[in-house]
C-alpha cells in the first residue's frame, strides 16, 4: 500500500507545482499588460495637456480588457475658464467645453475614442456621443448617447459596476 501512496502523492505534487507556475505566469502577463496600459493612458494625458493648455484637473483611469484584448484609458478633463486676453488670443481654444470625459482604445497604435461626453457649466448643456470601430480600426458608426446614460455606458465599456 505504501508503495501506491508515494507515485500518487509525487503525481498530486507535480500538478500542484504546475498549476502553482501557470497561475504565476498568467498573473506575470496580466501585471505587464496593466502597466503597458497606464504607460499609454500617461502617455495620452501627456498629448493631450500638450495641445489643451486650459486644462487645470485631470482624472486618468485605465483597464486592461482581457477579452477583447486591448487598453482602455477614461480621461477626464476640467478646464480653467478664459480671461479677455486668452479669448481674444486663442478664441477657439476658448470657445470649447469646460469639461469633458473620454474613453479611449488604443487600436492600430493609435488612440481611438469610444465614448465622449462634454459639457457647459454656464448652459448646464451637455452632449455624447459613442464611437463604434471595426476590428480593422476604421469607424463605422457614431451614435449620440443620452448624458444622463453617459455613466451606466462608461461603465459598460470599462467592465465596472456603474
Amino acid at each position: 500500500m505504501r508503495k501506491l501512496q508515494t507515485p500518487a502523492l509525487l503525481s498530486i505534487a507535480v500538478v500542484a507545482l504546475l498549476a502553482l507556475i501557470g497561475l504565476r505566469a498568467r498573473q506575470a502577463v496580466r501585471a505587464k499588460r496593466a502597466e503597458e496600459c497606464r504607460s499609454l493612458t500617461k502617455a495620452l494625458d501627456k498629448t493631450i495637456r500638450e495641445k489643451t493648455p486650459r486644462v487645470f484637473e485631470g482624472i486618468l483611469g485605465h483597464r486592461w480588457n482581457p477579452d477583447s484584448k486591448r487598453c482602455l484609458a477614461s480621461l477626464e478633463y476640467h478646464y480653467k475658464p478664459c480671461d479677455a486676453k486668452e479669448r481674444k488670443k486663442t478664441p477657439e481654444a476658448c470657445d470649447g467645453p469646460d469639461a469633458d470625459v473620454a474613453i479611449y482604445a488604443f487600436l492600430d497604435g493609435g488612440a481611438r475614442p469610444l465614448l465622449i461626453c462634454e459639457r457647459t457649466y454656464a448652459t448646464g448643456a451637455a452632449a455624447c456621443s459613442q464611437s463604434v470601430y471595426g476590428a480593422d480600426g476604421t469607424l463605422l458608426t457614431t451614435q449620440e448617447v443620452p448624458p444622463d446614460q453617459f455613466q451606466a455606458v462608461k461603465a459598460g465599456l470599462l467592465g465596472l459596476n456603474p
